[in-house]
């Protein structure tokens, strides 16, 4: 137990110490310092890191003051926190890694809400497809679609056993529904439907080859 808990402080001082170096002359000393203890909170929770770094690296090249900095770096950590908790209460079988709380931080920052991450986290697809759905959902909720159809497409997506790159392609149908007309509420229900059906009855079958021509007559 004394070696685990030194392990653990030792892991932390390190943790902090790459903080440091990553935002040195990036961030204020005070902003440094919060980052340093979040960081260590959040590598304790398995939260990952780099979200609050990027937040504060971000504040300090915008110019924007100290607190208000702080105020979203500590934001930033609640959302993750939040997709942790999501994520977990889904009965996934193993943990959910940095990258999917990661991916759930950022679909929290768009508008979703937990009960949006636990449902895709639970259409029982591989934690990499989950991990692009949380990322396209985001995106989605981002281009005004919202969370309700957003998460609505995303899952009927993930539950047809669709291609990660066709995931990452759903934004973008959205954008083309919506420049015929459709609001993104429209775009993302036509497109929801649409992956519903497939999800009963499987993708349309491919054509086969054509058929070889009849031999010739033998003389």
């Amino acid at each position: 137990m004394v070696l685990g808990l030194v392990a653990g402080a030792t892991t932390a001082l390190a943790a902090q110490q790459s903080i440091a170096a990553r935002l040195s002359g990036r961030a204020s000393p005070e902003i440094v310092t919060l980052v340093q203890d979040l960081g260590s909170s959040a590598a304790s929770r398995g939260l990952p890191v780099d979200p609050l770094i990027q937040k504060a690296i971000e504040g300090n090249a915008k110019g924007v003051p100290s607190e208000r900095v702080a105020t979203a770096v500590r934001l930033v950590y609640a959302q993750l926190d939040t997709a942790a908790a999501a994520l977990r209460s889904a009965g996934l079988n193993s943990p959910p890694d940095t990258v999917q709380v990661a991916a759930g931080g950022f679909a929290i920052t768009a508008g979703l809400g937990g009960r949006d991450i636990a449902e895709l986290a639970r259409t029982g697809r591989p934690a990499a497809a989950v991990t692009v759905g949380l990322r396209v959902a985001g995106t989605l909720a981002a281009l005004g679609v919202p969370p309700t159809e957003a998460v609505t497409l995303v899952s009927a997506s993930l539950r047809a056993g669709q291609a990660p790159g066709d995931l990452l392609a759903l934004p973008g149908r959205v954008q083309s529904e919506m420049a015929r007309g459709a609001t993104p509420a429209q775009a993302a229900a036509g497109l929801a439907r649409a992956a519903a059906a497939q999800a009963r009855h499987g993708p349309p079958p491919h054509p086969g080859p054509p058929p070889h021509p009849p031999a010739p007559p033998h003389p």
